[in-house]
């Protein structure tokens, strides 16, 4: 209400009209003041005029009867009272209040001339006269005056209020409403332009004012439809780009664990033929030595051959078999959690142990050290397969633009433990990053390698699973010419998923 334009311009208005009709008021009671003032004097003076003149005789005469009557004729307002002394200071005679009849003394005048002989004996005292007067009538006139003028302004304000909200609402506070109505109307409108209910226009200011709204809403309308189509095939646009992308990342890892397969496929044959190769020569020591048995021809030094033939087959067999083994179990870790996602408690080093002997084959022959220095007790309670996710990627991504040509180079992933997080950093000594691209290296699609291979993904699949899959961020840090490290703050217990709590 106070913030109304209504309000404000009467408030001001009102304000005005009240401060001239004061000012006037003002004016006119120092005015009339001016003039009681005068008024009052003149009777002052004409009231001890007549006394001296008519008090003279009866005073000489000592005729006390005359000198009352004299005295009774002049008490009227506003002469309060009178009272005659001689020239002994005898009362000779009074008439009406000689004291003030309230504490306001400041309304009350005390008038004291003496009475001279001038007819007789010229200059000769006869007495003197005591008048008191009350200036209470005019300032009762003037009191009457302020009220008369505060009614005045009080009921004119309250016409002028009156009349000006009458106005005001008529001519404008009521186009105004219904210019707002339309804007909200307009804001709010969702079908096309031509079912836009606009205001009708007048003859006068505030028509010109709708006509140009009027323009402006069939324009913005036209803009927000054409905005909508825009969005709408943006929208498309962007579902269909993220179900390619969702398609390019479940390629990317299904590449990946096909090249894992193929690595660790061509990494197992070894073992798996050296030990079909000591089985092979086992068996036919074994047949040798039975059919030397059966003939009876049988030597201690055949024993001695055969018994040292069939321990050196065995620890072959034994120790090859073992090297399988271990490969066909870290493969299976690390395949499985790459394709089932499930969420268990792993040991990070061991894991990782794992994750770096499944990725073996990558770079076995490469001049490439990778190392794992993490602590041994960090237990982690998430999702292995994401984890090696991650490290195969910034592997592979190393591997692709750290060391290029088959340059010789150090890889390093080490972990702490910081109160409920771990800190996982994978730190290679290649060339490093251009200071231009270090900010763009997690953005889907972007890559340097694009024309050998590079995908633009590896990174963003690693950012995706460590802030929304882990619950954690990654940073980089990169030197040209020095290196790059990447770093991973991860909770011990990684998040709940949607998809586990429903």
């Amino acid at each position: 209400m106070r913030n109304s334009i209504g309000f404000r311009f009467n408030a001001l208005f009102v304000l005005l009209v009240t401060v001239l009709l004061g000012c006037s008021g003002a004016l006119a009671y120092w005015s009339m003041r001016s003039q009681l003032l005068e008024q009052y004097q003149r009777t002052r003076d004409s009231v001890q005029q007549r006394l001296q003149t008519n008090l003279v005789n009866p005073l000489w005469n000592f005729d006390l009867s005359t000198l009352q009557d004299n005295l009774t004729a002049e008490v009227k307002p506003p002469v309060l009272g009178i009272v005659v002394y001689s020239d002994l200071d005898e009362r000779m005679a009074s008439a009406g209040v000689l004291e003030p009849p309230s504490r306001r003394s400041a309304l009350y005048d005390r008038l004291e001339f003496p009475l001279l002989n001038r007819g007789r004996d010229e200059g000769q005292l006869l007495g003197r006269v005591q008048v008191l007067l009350s200036r209470q009538e005019m300032e009762s006139t003037l009191d009457e005056q302020v009220w008369r003028r505060t009614l005045e302004i009080l009921a004119l304000d309250v016409l002028l209020v009156a009349a000006l909200s009458l106005s005001l609402r008529l001519l404008v506070l009521k186009p105004l409403t219904g210019l707002r109505d339309a804007l909200n109307q307009a804001a709010e409108h969702r079908g096309p332009p031509e079912t836009l209910m606009l205001p009708s226009t007048r003859h006068d200011e505030f028509g010109d004012v709708v006509g140009g709204f009027n323009r402006i809403a069939r324009r913005l309308a036209v803009d927000l439809e054409d905005r909508r189509q825009a969005e709408s095939e943006i929208r498309r646009a962007y579902e269909e780009l993220q179900r390619t992308q969702a398609t390019l990342i479940q390629a990317e890892k299904l590449a990946a664990l096909g090249g894992l397969v193929a690595g660790v496929a061509h990494e197992i044959n070894t073992p798996l033929g050296i030990t079909l190769t000591g089985a092979s020569v086992l068996s036919d020591e074994t047949r040798r030595f039975a059919a030397q048995l059966q003939a009876g021809q049988l030597k201690k030094s055949d024993v001695e051959s055969y018994l040292q033939v069939a321990a050196e087959s065995v620890e072959l067999i034994q120790s090859n078999a073992n090297r399988a083994a271990h490969l066909v179990h870290s493969f299976k870790e690390v395949a499985v959690d790459q394709t089932s996602e499930a969420r268990r408690e792993f040991n990070l080093a061991r894991y990782l142990d794992e994750v770096v002997e499944s990725l073996r084959p990558t770079y076995k022959r490469l001049p490439i050290k990778v190392r794992n220095s993490c602590a041994a007790n960090i237990q982690l309670d998430g999702y292995p397969g994401a984890l090696a996710q991650v490290v195969t990627n910034l592997l592979v991504n190393a591997l692709t633009h750290a060391f290029p040509g088959g340059a010789a180079g150090h890889i390093d992933l080490s972990a702490q433990a910081e109160g409920d997080e771990v800190i996982l950093q994978f730190a290679d000594d290649g060339t490093g990053i251009a200071a231009e691209h270090l900010a763009h290296i997690f953005e889907p699609f972007f890559t340097t390698k694009r024309g050998v291979g590079g995908s633009g993904l590896g990174l963003h699949v690693v950012y995706n699973i460590v802030n929304q899959r882990l619950g954690g961020q990654i940073q980089v840090e990169s030197t040209p010419g020095q290196g790059t490290r990447f770093t991973l703050r991860m909770p011990l217990i990684a998040p709940q998923l949607v998809e586990e709590a429903t």
